[in-house]
């Protein structure tokens, strides 16, 4: 399946390589966002089909904060992407299974987003609706960040 994706990286020559990964695999890049601010927005205005975000962003707002924004206004799955075994002063992605490690090969970003899609629709055919914004739960420090797959760099 193509999905309409909006990629969040604030290193543009990171952004850039994710670009053509994409297309290669098939899908549509719709936009493009260096900061969390800027995902939030661009998120709303593109609608996107997945967001593949960065958890370290330049700005005031980081790639969890940005996907719990743009979660709470609709349901959308976030692939998040680090090169940090723990974010500075952030909940550690591996609290969002399934989870893989950046740099990433190709194939392992394709599994990664077919499993993405697949439970947004899995959760749509089920009638699931999106989680309360200010969830409880443990696993994600009290953030609803919904649908997510975490990519971390383990060499780092």
């Amino acid at each position: 399946m193509a999905a309409r994706i909006l990629v969040v990286e604030d290193e543009s020559i990171i952004q850039l390589d994710l670009q053509q990964q994409l297309r290669r695999l098939g899908h549509s890049v719709i936009g493009s966002a260096a900061s969390g601010e800027e995902a939030v927005l661009k998120a709303a205005e593109l609608n996107p089909d997945l967001v593949l975000m960065d958890v370290s962003l330049a700005g005031q707002m980081n790639g969890i904060e940005a996907a719990a924004q743009i979660r709470a206004a609709r349901q959308v799955p976030i692939l998040f992407l680090t090169a940090h075994h723990t974010p500075r002063g952030e909940q550690h992605p591996s609290a969002l299974n399934p989870y893989l490690a950046k740099p990433f090969r190709s194939v392992e970003l394709k599994m990664a987003i077919d499993e993405a899609l697949a439970n947004l629709d899995a959760d749509a055919s089920a009638g699931a609706k999106p989680a309360k914004s200010g969830s409880d739960d443990p696993a994600t420090g009290g953030r609803n960040i919904g649908d997510a797959v975490g990519i971390e760099d383990r060499d780092y």
